[in-house]
């Protein structure tokens, strides 16, 4: 009761700045836990938080005539260690933790086409660990209200601090109150009980939740909360990062009959706290309901999920930033919502492949911040939507998609920085960009899919010819557009059981195809270890184990490709 009868008092404002640190700093701290930080980071943070608490106590017995200036370089100190020392902790520990072989990823990046699913650096690097620095970097982006309100709120403390060192400097005779009431024993013991019991919440937090997560291996996120635990219960789990992959069947059966994960995504998803789902060759045929709770859902990653159909609350994940779906050729997905898009300002990035029977995209006018937009293996699709609201728009992928007849107008976009179009583009011989060449391979019969033959734009204007903005950007992307058709043999084909067996799940192995032709097993874009012909993975390879790259080759295997043995 003294304490806080001192801390009403006009002469006692300094010191109701100890409370208001420690709140700043606790609320920091309970941020890290919703936000599933590491344990280490979260045990540094809490030390220095309950340190702070302690050091006020024991400078409560200080002597006065040497508290002022204590008190103002102590309390600076442990500023630094919340407002800088913490945020390079982070990036220290991300930097330390995240592997990723840029030389595997330069050899990706030199062998195969421009648009090629290698190309992407997420290939290469590890789904876990890109979701744990995710999760971290992230914690130090202000995106609430209340972040806003704690970083701005010790910064402003720091910066106050500082003002009275310099005015100290400046006035080494004036005389400062000491911030801390002296033997105040109360008071003493009010701020050991607030560091004890900060330590118990945490610890608390951190071993409940992980103990409501441990049925849940695929959780690789979690936030880090009190959980009052039910014997038996599977849905107590605040999971934030769900990542559950194969990215190498072994088998005909484990590519075809995968996993069915819909109970476990919807157990994970009880909590409304998921914000990242990833699957790979995993069974999901139908979004759970459960996932509809989920509002702040950022990032959805489904390859090869034998899903179909989205339902029609898909548009209600609003915060969504990162889409990437790809089908399998026996189960592609057939239709989207009309209205999907219509509210996902927030997508940045997309991604759809093996959409094979899809006609029709829904409008792309709601994605005003879309930043990267590939397309791939479309057989029906005739038109892209709309490029009008596109503002943002800096990467565009077109892969096989041989009904396509024009594309979009591209004066919305003012900074395209990669333009990609690869296999059949009738678009670049119709007369669509001026000139008609039916003799051409682009504008013929698609050797793959059997698209019929292309016919000339006409010529009285009832056609919508390629604008001057779209020409200026077709003829500035020459390079990666307007390039061959895919012909046999370059694209990998999809598992089968007579393409699966002869590789027996052994990656690399050379195999045989009819008429001799030099085929290897091999993973493409994550599908089952499949005997496949396509030249650039077997490029890939070789390139690897002449520079010592990637996984150590085995000489037993791989002796084909120039491994020896050493």
């Amino acid at each position: 009761m003294q304490l806080a009868i001192s801390l009403t008092r006009e002469e006692s404002l300094a010191r109701k700045r100890i409370l208001g640190d420690l709140a700043l700093e606790t609320l920091l701290l309970y941020q890290m836990l919703e936000s599933g930080s590491p344990t280490v980071l979260i045990g540094i943070f809490t030390f220095v938080a309950a340190s702070n608490a302690l050091v006020c106590a024991a400078m409560m017995f200080v002597p006065y005539e040497r508290a002022p200036l204590a008190e103002t370089f102590i309390d600076i100190l442990f500023d630094f260690l919340i407002i800088i020392g913490s945020p390079m902790l982070v990036v220290v520990y991300c930097l330390s933790t995240f592997t990723f072989d840029h030389a595997k990823y330069a050899i990706n990046l030199e062998v195969f086409p421009p648009g090629w699913f290698e190309q992407g650096a997420s290939v290469i690097a590890n789904a876990e660990q890109v979701a744990v620095i995710y999760e971290s970097l992230k914690s130090l982006r202000i995106m609430t209200a209340l972040n806003f309100f704690t970083r701005i709120g010790v910064n402003i403390t720091l910066c106050f601090r500082l003002w009275l060192v310099v005015d100290l400097i400046h006035n080494p005779k004036k005389h400062r109150r000491s911030v801390y009431t002296k033997r105040h024993r109360f008071g003493a013991a009010f701020l050991v009980v607030y560091a004890a019991m900060l330590t118990i919440f945490v610890e608390e937090s951190v071993r409940t939740s992980s103990l409501a997560c441990q049925p849940h291996p695929e959780c690789v996120v979690n936030a880090r909360r009190w959980t009052i635990l039910e014997d038996g219960s599977l849905t107590q789990c605040p999971c934030l990062m769900l990542v559950d992959r194969d990215i190498a069947p072994k088998t005909y059966a484990e590519w075809e009959n995968p996993i069915n994960v819909t109970e476990k995504v919807a157990q994970l998803a009880a909590q409304g706290d998921l914000q990242t789902v990833q699957l790979t060759n995993r069974n999901l045929a139908v979004l759970p309901e459960e996932l509809r709770l989920c509002k702040d859902l950022r990032h959805l990653d489904l390859e090869y999920t034998h899903t179909q159909t989205f339902p029609a609350w898909i548009k209600e994940l609003t915060n969504l930033e990162f889409l990437h779906v790809e089908s399998k050729f026996t189960s592609p997905m057939v239709v989207f919502p009309d209205d999907m898009f219509d509210d996902m300002s927030a997508l940045t990035f997309i991604h759809f492949a093996v959409f094979l029977p899809m006609r029709k995209l829904p409008s792309f006018d709601g994605l005003t911040n879309l930043k990267s937009l590939a397309l791939a293996v479309f057989l029906l699709l005739e038109e892209v939507p709309s490029f009008d609201k596109l503002h943002n728009l800096e990467r565009f992928v077109l892969a096989s998609l041989p009904a396509i007849n024009n594309l979009p107008d591209f004066p919305p976009i003012k900074d395209l920085k990669s333009f990609a179009a690869t296999d059949r583009g009738a678009w670049c011989c119709n007369g669509f960009l001026g000139h008609c060449d039916l003799s051409d391979g682009k504008c013929g019969v698609h050797p793959l899919s059997g698209t019929p033959a292309a016919t000339c734009f006409a010529s009285d204007g009832s056609d919508k010819l390629a604008t001057p903005a779209t020409l200026a950007v077709v003829k500035k992307f020459s390079a990666t557009t307007c390039g061959p058709v895919l012909r046999p043999g370059v694209l990998e084909d999809p598992p089968t059981p007579e393409l699966v067996a002869p590789c027996n799940g052994t990656m690399w192995k050379q195999c045989e195809r009819p008429g001799g032709v030099e085929a290897m097993c091999y993973n493409a874009r994550f599908m089952g270890i499949t005997c496949i012909t396509t030249p650039y993975p077997i490029e890939m390879r070789q390139w690897q184990i002449a520079k010592g790259v990637g996984d150590p080759c085995n000489p037993a295997i791989e002796a084909w490709l120039g491994c020896k043995v050493t």
